[in-house]
């Protein structure tokens, strides 16, 4: 009996032990979450819909304690470069969203359901469209191949609690509005944020970067940018990874070494040397729209 049908028939069990007894979990009456949301998808499985949501508690507890670049300029030219990339992948149709922070290490992540960030120290160690085009396209394969959802959902060991707060929040759609009409859901438990600040601090298995980073190559490829420019990236960012250099401690914990992925990368090279590649660069449109 593998694990997932024994996860499944617990969380049956147990939800049925709780609405049976009217118990409730952070206000959120159980008998009334079956009743108003009616499911909970294949309790393993994620919808698009519910993977959105769990991205966007996600987000929102990974961006607490930070500020988003204020430059609307800037905001437009990263989710254009990332609009156009997300066109050619398996799932454009995804609520995708590119942010910009104000930081100052060298950091880019993703999370569930298309949220991209990438931060102002990012930005400034690239040089042109092309290597934006890579880092973006890193974070959005993540998305598609769900890395992080799966990670949260295996590793952390969080599927009920996953669960809830996608039941949280399908109540709170389904029933409450605040004094300003907008809608909300009851609060998720701090061991969610918890389960995300642990994944996001220790990151992803080295694999998964691998195939990130394949992927990210081939959809730069796609997209018509020139997929060596990624390769660039990992170049600087191996120049300097000993130098113990404080914006790029953060990166440097959660990936791997910057030359274990360029060995990883070339069998992905291999198939886009067949593209029929423009093989833009775009240096001086990246400098008009991020260092002016």
């Amino acid at each position: 009996m593998n694990k997932k049908f024994l996860y499944s028939i617990t969380l049956l069990l147990l939800f049925s032990f709780l609405t049976a007894c009217g118990v409730k979990i952070q206000g959120i009456d159980l008998g009334r979450v079956f009743n108003a949301a009616g499911k909970v998808g294949d309790l393993g499985e994620k919808s698009e819909e519910e993977e959105a949501t769990l991205g966007k508690n996600t987000i929102h507890a990974l961006l607490v304690n930070t500020s988003i670049n204020t430059k609307q300029q800037l905001q437009r030219y990263v989710n254009k470069v990332g609009y156009w990339l997300v066109r050619h992948t398996s799932r454009p149709d995804l609520a995708w969203q590119f942010i910009v922070l104000d930081d100052s290490a060298v950091n880019a992540f993703a999370a569930p359901g298309g949220y991209i960030v990438i931060t102002t120290g990012m930005l400034a160690s690239l040089n042109n469209e092309a290597e934006l085009a890579g880092v973006l396209a890193h974070e959005i394969a993540h998305v598609i191949l769900r890395h992080h959802l799966n990670a949260l959902q295996t590793k952390s060991q969080t599927g009920f609690l996953l669960d809830l707060a996608i039941l949280g929040t399908q109540v709170g759609n389904a029933s409450t509005a605040n004094e300003q009409g907008d809608l909300k859901g009851p609060d998720v438990s701090g061991m969610f944020d918890k389960a995300v600040a642990d994944l996001y601090y220790r990151g992803l298995d080295r694999e998964d970067e691998f195939k990130a980073d394949r992927l990210g190559v081939l959809l730069s490829a796609k997209a018509g940018y020139d997929p060596y420019a990624f390769v660039s990236v990992l170049q600087v960012i191996g120049s300097r990874e000993d130098r113990n250099e404080q914006d790029l401690q953060r990166f440097i914990r959660v990936h791997p070494s910057a030359s274990t992925r360029l060995n990883s990368l070339e069998s992905a090279l291999f198939l886009v040397d067949s593209y029929d590649l423009s093989n833009r660069i775009l240096a001086q449109r990246f400098r008009n729209r991020v260092v002016n």
